[in-house]
């Protein structure tokens, strides 16, 4: 028997009217890949515990102000905690030294296995030359200008710029597909 997919914009729409045991769901469903994906970034177990503490009192506090119209709930959540890994790694000063293994490798922690939405973008994102691929990773995950990613590639600005459009539309394609 197939597990039903989890409905994350009910929960929101829930947490929003003061649900407390939709939150409650939420969080069971979620938090977990939000550490693993947080302590990645941060490289810090403790500081990640702390971002995805945050970000889900501000998922609880703001829920109401989700609209679907400018994505999937999900991706509402990690945006909330995308800014703050990000706002404490320039506040700290802290740059992440790039790991060309782990920017070639997608990390588990974004995607669902329960979702063929997240599995076919993971299989996207993999399927993009390394040229496309690595400065999306950097942009994403480190938070990198595209000067930084172009001095830790070792390439023209405009060039890496060209390479996260080209990226970015073969991504558009596949959504769009």
């Amino acid at each position: 028997m197939a597990v039903p997919a989890f409905d994350y914009e009910t929960s929101l729409i829930a947490c929003a009217k003061g649900d407390q045991s939709a939150f409650q769901e939420l969080y069971k469903q979620e938090s977990s890949h939000m550490l693993a994906l947080c302590a990645k970034m941060l490289s810090q177990r403790a500081d990640a515990e702390e971002i995805v503490r945050d970000a889900f009192v501000l998922i609880w506090k703001n829920a109401s102000n989700y609209d679907s119209k400018m994505g999937t709930a999900r991706a509402w959540m990690y945006s909330i905690m995308r800014y703050r890994v990000l706002n404490r790694l320039r506040q700290s000063g802290r740059i992440m030294p790039v790991d060309s293994e782990w920017v070639d490798t997608l990390p588990d922690a974004i995607v669902s296995a329960n979702t063929e939405q997240a599995n076919g973008l993971t299989q996207c994102v993999a399927k993009l030359d390394d040229a496309q691929r690595r400065p999306i990773l950097m942009a994403f995950y480190n938070g990198f200008t595209y000067d930084q990613i172009a001095a830790r590639l070792k390439t023209p600005a405009a060039e890496v710029k060209a390479d996260v459009r080209a990226g970015l539309n073969s991504i558009r394609e596949f959504a769009q597909a």
